[in-house]
């Protein structure tokens, strides 16, 4: 198995590029069959300089909008705006917090093996950084996304125990539609999810908490914000390639955690 960047990637064409993501996405991917946890990797002036260029302008856009849990956990795993952090660091916070820890990703996982690893209390991060030429836009999850937006929230007990439910019935499930539910409601909640927090709607979900652009536009009179209703939520289809126009707010994350086992039980899933 070898790197394959998409068509149309910001690092197509560019050979000191694509050699770099080789040689994370080897070592990454040695760590993670070997299960040896996040190795320390060592980045470059121009992996730390996009680093700092961008986590700053999402720091900026967090404390305004950003959910005050996503906020104390940011700040209680010491993530810093000017020094990409060392996953083997976060991994071994993270089990001292919530039980949870970083699996080693180097790149896309089959959709059954990433659950798998989430059933286990493991969240699969990359440990590669973005192009430098599109230092806001990323065609697919990487440092900035899942450590700006996926990892903090596992400090949370009650987010930590619904991804480890959502992991067990992502493996367990034996049918399309109950596939298709799971990945609508990880959408809705894990990727683009909203909460309300002293009468305030704030953003939780990683894909908005990783972008300059969706984290001002969720909020935005753009987009329409409707309550969290489970069946309501799986039955609504998504387009990953755009900005999302609709959006569902919980009140909590006990209130998702009560949701999850919900359907996962309809599913036939113990919990």
């Amino acid at each position: 198995m070898a790197l394959e960047l998409e068509p149309g990637h910001p690092g197509v064409g560019d050979p000191a590029y694509i050699a770099r993501r080789e040689e994370l996405f080897a070592l990454c991917r040695r760590h993670r069959l070997g299960r040896l946890g996040p190795p320390l990797v060592t980045y470059t002036d121009q992996e730390q300089q996009i680093w700092r260029e961008v986590s700053p302008q999402l720091d900026a856009l967090h404390r305004q909008y950003a959910s005050a849990i996503y906020l104390q956990a940011k700040d209680e795993l010491g993530i810093s705006a000017h020094e990409i952090p060392q996953l083997r660091h976060l991994s071994t916070h993270l089990e001292r917090l919530s039980g949870m820890h970083l699996i080693p990703a180097e790149g896309f996982i089959p959709y059954r093996r990433f659950y798998s690893y989430i059933a286990e209390a493991g969240f699969p991060v990359t440990q590669f950084i973005r192009h430098g030429s599109r230092p806001e836009f990323t065609p697919e999850p990487d440092m900035i996304h899942d450590c700006l937006g996926h990892v903090p929230p596992l400090v949370n007990h009650d987010y930590a125990a619904l991804l480890t439910l959502l992991g067990k019935a992502a493996v367990s499930v034996a049918t399309g539609d109950h596939v298709l539910a799971l990945k609508r409601l990880s959408w809705f909640s894990i990727e683009f999810g909203l909460i309300e927090e002293a009468g305030t709607t704030k953003v939780f979900g990683a894909g908005i908490l990783s972008s300059t652009g969706e984290i001002p536009f969720s909020l935005s009179g753009g987009v329409e914000r409707r309550p969290f209703v489970t069946d309501e939520v799986i039955a609504t289809d998504y387009d990953a390639s755009r900005m999302q126009e609709l959006l569902f707010v919980i009140p909590s994350f006990q209130f998702l955690r009560r949701e999850v086992e919900s359907l996962v039980r309809r599913f036939g899933v113990s919990v």
